[in-house]
This record gives structure tokens, sequence and C-alpha cells, in this order.
């Protein structure tokens, strides 16, 4: 998916949806979200992407063209480990009428209390996502530049 060549070869008349990471988990292999973006409208194609890995303080896919943004608000959201939910975030108004019947009639959400938990975890989470991320700056510089290392898989290098 960091090829924009392959991916406007991969996509057929009948591709319904692209679903990607906005940085793949383990690999962290970042994607061109908004290229894809394009090919995807050009295709009439939904553009999904996981953006669990990149958190909404670092990339937010919606902004670059995606259709569908998934979170799990479990982990950088929430960011201490007592709530098990998701987000879906939608960039197309037709999409979310048809997930928001789907949810409605399954009966789909999360408690109350698990909701005030995540809201939560978000007033600290641009601050620990960025904590995080000099934090492993620090680290993925030392080991590039350590003897016995071979290669590090940082996007920040």
């Amino acid at each position: 998916m960091s090829d924009l060549a392959v991916v406007k070869k991969k996509l057929r008349k009948n591709t319904r949806l692209v679903w990607i990471e906005s940085c793949t988990n383990p690999t962290l292999k970042c994607s061109d979200i908004a290229g894809i973006a394009k090919l995807c409208k050009a295709n009439g194609t939904i553009l999904g992407i996981d953006n669990t890995f990149m958190s909404p303080t670092l990339v937010n896919p919606c902004k670059l063209g995606a259709d569908i943004t998934m979170h799990s608000v479990t982990k950088y959201i929430n960011g201490h480990a007592d709530v098990l939910a998701g987000a879906v975030c939608l960039n197309d108004d037709k999409l979310y009428e048809q997930i928001y019947q789907n949810l409605r009639n399954m009966g789909n959400c999360i408690s109350p209390f698990d909701a005030y938990l995540a809201l939560r975890g978000c007033k600290t989470m641009e601050l620990r996502v960025m904590k995080a991320c000099e934090n492993a700056m620090t680290i993925a510089k030392w080991l590039d530049n350590h003897p016995k290392i071979e290669k590090v898989l940082y996007p920040g290098l």
C-alpha cells in the first residue's frame, strides 16, 4: 500500500472497499492516505483506515480523504487499559446513515461508565502520545547507531 502505482493497478471496477492501516503493526509501514483516497474516489471505492496505531493525535484520515476511520478506543484514546471499545468516524453522510441504522438495529454501544472512562483518557491522549513518540525516537536513534543493530523499523527515522 506504500506504492501508489501498485495500488492503482490493483483497483478493479468492482472493488468496493480498500482497507488499510495508517501505520502498519508491527512493521510500521506508512501509506500515502491522501494519494490512496484520490485513487479510491476516482474508482468509486470506499476507503477505510484502521488508525488505532497512530491515534487521532498523529493522523486524521478523514481529513486526508478517507471515508471511514476506525479506532480501537481501548488503546491510545482510553490509555488506561480499563475500557473495551471502538469508534467509527465517517466522512460520508450516506455511509453514516447505513452504518447508523445497523448500529441502531443491533443495539451496539458502550455503557455510560465506559464512555466516561474513554472521555477521561481523551483528556490526556495528546500528551501521552507525544511523549511516547519522543521516547520512541530517543530509543530508535540509539538503536540505529548501535553497531550490533542491522535495521530499526521506526517511521520517525
